[in-house]
């Protein structure tokens, strides 16, 4: 049992000196990571803010529209409503003229002839007629119209601290004062 102890004596004598570099390591970071935390700050007094500007190309889509004539043939389909009164009515005519089989051909000769004479009285001598005539037709086409815009791309800031005058790029107006991280570095 005393070799047991002993032996832990002399693990804990070896390992302190390890142990204590640690702990004085993690303490050294901790002082380093709150200074990290704490980073100093100060203002300077803005002199003068200057946009930069830069070209960009702009395409809008642009809407032509114009009428242009048309030719159009139509054709108009005549009505069929006269030669079907015509065949009537000369079917009847036909049909009072005759007697026994003479009375059938009558009525069908009756019938041909009231329909011709019927469908030319009301659609004339042809049966279409065909009519050239100008229709506007509007046709319409979308082109890009191309522009150069300038648009601000940042801004030059020049500034004041401590007496010195600097220069800087910024992407935005910082206003009347900049602020400034402030960096100390130990001399040695």
């Amino acid at each position: 049992m005393k070799s047991i102890k002993s032996t832990w004596v002399i693990i804990l004598i070896l390992l302190s000196p390890t142990l204590m570099a640690d702990h004085k390591q993690k303490h050294q970071h901790k002082e380093f990571s709150q200074e990290r935390h704490a980073q100093q700050f100060d203002f300077g007094r803005v002199i003068e803010v200057e946009p930069v500007y830069r070209q960009v190309r702009v395409s809008n889509p642009v809407k032509e529209c114009w009428d242009e004539p048309v030719q159009h043939s139509g054709s108009q389909h005549r009505s069929a409503g006269g030669m079907l009164a015509g065949g009537l009515l000369g079917g009847i005519v036909g049909h009072q003229i005759g007697d026994g089989r003479g009375k059938k051909l009558a009525t069908a000769v009756g019938t041909i002839v009231g329909a011709q004479i019927g469908h030319e009285a009301v659609n004339g001598h042809s049966s279409t007629s065909t009519e050239q005539h100008t229709r506007y037709q509007e046709h319409c086409e979308v082109r890009h119209q191309v522009n150069f815009e300038e648009v601000i791309d940042g801004y030059r800031v020049t500034y004041k601290y401590r007496g010195d005058r600097y220069t800087i790029n910024m992407p935005y107006d910082p206003g009347k004062r900049i602020k400034l991280r402030i960096q100390v570095t130990p001399v040695i």
